[in-house]
């Protein structure tokens, strides 16, 4: 079950820069997971086509990403990590990430 947001601006900040602090790999897989998000479904061969564009690119914009991640606005059951794709298999605490 997913939720919607309810937190404080810090927790926001929090994850944000949690995604920031991903992998690019998984930044790859994020942001092909976003353009392959279609309303009749999901779109394999777009994802394929947009991961391998990303991975080559060596660019994932997080900005991009936290727009897209804001307007679903959606948290795992208990909101303690902010989906950062439509699906919520990609997802980033609210509280820091210590180094």
């Amino acid at each position: 079950m997913a939720w919607e947001w309810s937190h404080t601006p810090e927790a926001y900040e929090n994850a944000r820069e949690n995604l920031k602090a991903l992998p690019f790999h998984d930044l790859c897989v994020i942001a092909a997971e976003w353009d392959a998000d279609e309303v009749d479904g999901f779109n394999h061969e777009l994802y394929t086509q947009k991961f391998k564009e990303y991975e080559a690119s060596g660019r994932v914009s997080t900005t991009i990403l936290w727009n897209k991640i804001k307007k679903q606005r959606t948290c795992d059951n208990g909101g303690f990590n902010a989906w950062v794709c439509p699906y919520g298999c990609h997802t980033v605490p609210f509280d820091a990430i210590a180094d």
